[in-house]
């Protein structure tokens, strides 16, 4: 059975995909992706794996495991969501998508965190 290591890398060779393309579209470093593939590396987040598994095709389960069928579907040309179109809302709550959809996964995250925080008392907010 392969190391996560070695399916890491036949994914992104399955694009043709050099590390540096695939960080880029991964918004992680080269050196995050080198690490990934290495024995010793560093393992990716199982966000950044599904990310990878979407970009070249391969199945989540084979990616992450080595088990299962190794290709799901057709590799996607871009990993990042397109914007959606938000009809029947405000205008500020369209914006508000807008701007969430216009973030990178990492941050969208930390912001449902802070909004969550917020919304439960968590975060004291400052008297204007």
């Amino acid at each position: 059975m392969s190391k996560l290591y070695q399916r890491v890398r036949e994914a992104r060779k399955l694009v043709d995909l050099s590390q540096e393309e695939l960080a880029g579209e991964l918004e992680v470093s080269r050196s995050a992706v080198a690490q990934w593939e290495m024995t010793r590396g560093t393992a990716p987040s199982v966000e950044n794996l599904i990310a990878l598994a979407r970009r070249s095709g391969m199945a989540f389960e084979y990616l992450t495991t080595g088990r299962g069928p190794k290709v799901q579907g057709a590799p996607i040309l871009a990993v990042a969501e397109e914007p959606a179109d938000y009809p029947g809302l405000s205008r500020q709550q369209q914006r508000l998508l807008s701007l969430f959809d216009s973030l990178s996964t990492k941050q969208r995250s930390g912001l449902l965190d802070f909004l969550e925080a917020l919304a439960s008392g968590a975060v004291r907010q400052p008297k204007i």
